[in-house]
């Protein structure tokens, strides 16, 4: 298990939710959050309780019954982790890397996020914690994170980007000119993060275009990498996708509208409209585009 609670200068010298909760009520007037993972897709609901559908040969959709209500969501590739409304994390699904053994001694949390085989956490005092594989150093006061295939990459409250871990197609390749960001969300092998003036910058493998970010694009408010294309809301509410399409995961419905909030999966994506109303498209052989009736 790696453990890191210390200053991010230290995690520099060591060198990946897509989550935003929303204030809008949902599809079916439920929909609070949702954060699709590689193959399975979870959303929370206005009461707080999780709701988990798509693949789950890991467990990954079996949300404990005890639970309780949640705020947050993060889902990996083959687990799913919650916040629950005690702060309390909670990880279920694939624990062959220790990514769903949550300390004992963490404390509250406020932001979770689940790689492939790692977890990452801001506690309620600003620390990252992060646990499960730390073969590359994937494993500090902050006011984001978001973990990667094997990448991890954190906002400081300055707005300062630390980027540790696996670097082999420079998706820690933090640009020197970057400035403060706002926001940070990292993909399998690449990184997008929101500048403070609403720029969206992408790096690391740029193999299918998922870091050519449109030059008419302007301000945005959101992004989401996933494994190889990337989702960005503009500031008026238009969803943007732009990379591999193989799968449609890039085709924005024409008549989405306005939304709040994207994420990316693997090979789909999924959004929630101004109006709550959550749609996914993309790959859909796993059911992760079935959006349950009355979500």
């Amino acid at each position: 298990m790696c453990y890191h609670d210390a200053i991010f200068q230290f995690l520099e010298d060591l060198a990946r939710f897509r989550p935003s909760l929303l204030s809008k009520d949902g599809f079916a007037k439920d929909l609070r959050q949702m954060m699709p993972g590689a193959e399975h897709t979870c959303a929370v609901r206005s009461d707080g309780q999780l709701v988990c559908f798509g693949r789950n040969t890991d467990g990954q959709c079996d949300v404990p019954t005890d639970l309780g209500a949640v705020v947050a969501v993060s889902a990996g590739f083959g687990h799913t982790c919650a916040v629950r409304s005690d702060g309390q994390l909670v990880c279920f699904g694939r624990y062959t890397d220790g990514q769903c053994d949550v300390p004992t001694d963490l404390g509250a949390v406020v932001a979770v996020s689940a790689g492939v085989r790692h977890t990452c956490a801001v506690r309620s005092d600003g620390h990252l914690v992060c646990f499960g594989e730390n073969v590359f150093g994937q494993c500090g006061a902050v006011v984001a994170v978001s973990a990667g295939v094997r990448h991890t990459c954190a906002v400081r409250s300055d707005g300062h980007l630390v980027c540790f871990g696996l670097n082999d197609r420079g998706q820690r390749d933090v640009p020197t000119d970057l400035g403060a960001v706002m926001a940070v969300s990292a993909g399998d092998f690449h990184t997008c993060v929101v500048r403070s003036d609403g720029q969206l910058v992408c790096f690391g493998l740029n193999g299918s275009g998922q870091c050519d970010v449109p030059t008419d694009l302007g301000a945005v408010v959101a992004v989401s990498a996933g494994s190889h294309h990337t989702c960005a809301v503009r500031s008026g509410g238009q969803l943007v996708c732009f990379g591999l399409i193989g799968f449609g995961q890039c085709d924005v419905p024409t008549d989405l509208g306005a939304v709040v909030a994207v994420s990316a999966g693997e090979d789909h994506t999924c959004a929630v409209r101004s109006d709550g109303q959550l749609v996914c498209f993309g790959f859909n052989g796993d059911g992760q585009c079935d959006v349950p009736t009355g979500l």
